[in-house]
């Protein structure tokens, strides 16, 4: 019990002394993809066992509201070697389109955990687009999370907008207050 304690001290001591510039940054959803999918071609490749999987369409819902382009959306996953546990590295690329035909190109780029007939996963997404009111999506920072059950066709992925909580103590971070002379002044 006392060594127990004794650690729990030490990783305290450890996380107050660390010395951190930045706060948590500040995460807000942007969209959910609800999306169907075909079943997948698996090979075998030099590097390993890879996965192409049909995007059959799906819908956005958010600060975009629309559906996935069918028949130009993929998705791309490689096994990655692991002594315990099943993971791949998963890429896909969608086209959302809305009613008005404005479009959005995504990319997803994920690490998938398998277990329980079931995956999920973390990563980031890179959107662009030139809809006037969304063309700050452009040079936005964007984290995706996803999660599918075996055998349903079906897949979702949630892509949340990442900003700066801010420095800890304070002070501005000028790189992102408005430019005095130039970008690089």
């Amino acid at each position: 019990m006392l060594s127990r304690l004794l650690i729990l001290a030490c990783f305290l001591a450890t996380v107050l002394a660390t010395d951190v510039v930045f706060k948590r940054p500040k995460s807000k959803s942007f969209v959910t993809i609800d999306y169907r999918v075909g079943w997948p071609l698996n090979t075998t490749t030099p590097s390993g066992i890879v996965a192409l999987v049909p995007v059959r369409g799906g819908d956005i819902r958010g600060h975009f509201n629309g559906r996935i382009v069918e028949n130009v959306t993929s998705s791309y996953e490689e096994a990655l070697p692991s002594p315990s546990g099943e993971y791949t590295s998963y890429e896909s690329q969608f086209l959302f389109e809305d009613d008005s035909g404005q479009r959005i190109l995504t990319k997803v780029v994920v690490l998938t955990t398998y277990g329980n007939m079931a995956l999920h996963g973390f990563g980031y997404a890179t959107l662009v687009t030139t809809i006037k009111e969304l063309e700050w999506v452009n040079y936005a920072m964007f984290i995706a999370e996803w999660q599918a059950e075996f055998g349903t066709g079906t897949a979702e992925i949630e892509i949340f907008s990442i900003t700066t909580g801010g420095r800890k103590d304070g002070k501005p971070i000028k790189a992102l207050l408005p430019p005095s002379g130039g970008a690089y002044a």
